[in-house]
């Protein structure tokens, strides 16, 4: 009798301890779990399934964004600076990493007139020239715009040398897309010359290319003629009639609400790509889309920083041009009526690096670095 007794508390402690609801439990939290971010943003609760994104804090001068770690296997993106993710039916916690740097100095002269910068690390692995879009200066790169300098940074920190200048047209200040007697690319030519000669660079060294819009146009167009390992072009496809001849390897960075300028400016790219893939060449696609705001999306802009980046974000908010999940809701490019909530003194000196961030989470034409890790790993294939 008493083993029987003992046999049944036994079952009862069992029956019990198989119905207590653990932490993990979805009957415990509602089905919601949580995402915890450190040295970043996109800490909440969510359900599972949900798309959620998570975005590291700006490097500072001494850092380039690594990657991420922790729970990173439902991380679409676990090396770029921000990421979407499918919310799984568990907790997760990730950390964004840092590389550390020596702060870049560009170096700035004048060659054959044209303004130049240029920054060699040691032991770098190439040369990198970067091309900028209509309207556009070398500066654009070195201190102007913030997801162009974020991304020479990156590059430079993986072992890139980096020369950059101009367009020789500085009225309308786009590149010559001549295929004979191109003058900017005899006044690249020079340039590379000059740096040889004075030992900066070594012409030993593999050369590659960096464009945005116009200048994605002209790098398709240089890296062809003269034979560069690799290049990347952001916004646009390039030069149409270059691809079926071209062997130099490529990666596309367009953005899925680039349309205003050209409505088939993605089409065309993709036809440009598919050239590549038919003819062996190595290339790759990628389509950025819109992620949401959140309060520090403005820090990486110098004259905002941390400090005031939640101010911008509030009065975007409070305008009503976010939606309920922090997006933007209308095109920032073409209508500009969200400029009316930004206040003195942001109104006017911030307004074109807020309309820059603007544009890159809507997903329209505005160079971004939410590729950098693809970029490079592409360019450091060949």
């Amino acid at each position: 009798m008493k083993q029987t007794y003992l046999l049944l508390t036994l079952l009862i402690f069992i029956c019990f301890a198989s119905c207590k609801k653990s932490s993990t439990n979805p009957q415990n939290n509602n089905g919601k779990y949580s995402i915890t971010v450190t040295n970043g943003y996109g800490s909440g609760t969510f359900t599972a399934g949900d798309t959620a994104y998570i975005f590291s804090n700006p490097p500072t001068q001494t850092q380039v964004f690594d990657k991420w770690t922790g729970d990173i296997s439902n991380l679409v993106s676990p090396n770029e600076w921000r990421s979407a993710l499918k919310m799984p039916a568990s907790n997760i916690n990730v950390t964004a990493t840092y590389k550390t740097v020596t702060p870049v100095t560009w170096t700035n002269v004048a060659i054959n007139g044209s303004q130049v910068y240029y920054y060699v690390p040691a032991n770098y692995r190439g040369i990198l020239l970067a091309f900028h879009g209509t309207g556009g200066a070398a500066i654009n790169w070195t201190t102007e715009q913030a997801e162009n300098v974020n991304f020479c940074n990156y590059a430079i920190a993986n072992g890139y040398a980096m020369v950059i200048t101009e367009s020789k047209n500085r009225t309308t200040m786009q590149w010559d897309l001549s295929l004979t007697n191109n003058v900017d690319i005899t006044n690249i030519d020079v340039i590379l010359s000059s740096l040889q000669t004075s030992q900066i660079i070594s012409a030993s060294k593999p050369l590659y290319g960096v464009g945005m819009s116009d200048g994605s146009a002209f790098c398709s167009l240089i890296s062809y003629l003269r034979n560069y390992n690799a290049q990347a072009l952001y916004c646009l496809g390039g030069v149409d009639k270059v691809f079926p001849l071209t062997s130099v390897p490529t990666i596309w960075n367009m953005a899925v609400n680039d349309v205003t300028d050209d409505p088939n400016r993605q089409a065309e790219a993709t036809a440009d790509y598919n050239i590549l893939v038919s003819r062996n060449i190595g290339c790759e696609y990628y389509l950025n889309t819109p992620t949401p705001l959140y309060t520090s999306r403005f820090s990486i802009i110098p004259s905002i920083g941390s400090a005031n980046s939640p101010l911008i974000y509030n009065y975007l908010k409070s305008g009503g041009y976010l939606n309920t999940n922090s997006f933007f809701n209308i095109d920032p490019v073409i209508n500009t009526q969200w400029q009316s909530a930004i206040p003195t003194p942001y109104n006017p000196p911030a307004l074109e690096p807020i309309g820059d961030q603007l544009a890159v989470a809507y997903a329209q034409h505005k160079f971004y670095k939410d590729s950098n890790y693809k970029t490079i790993a592409f360019l450091n294939k060949f």
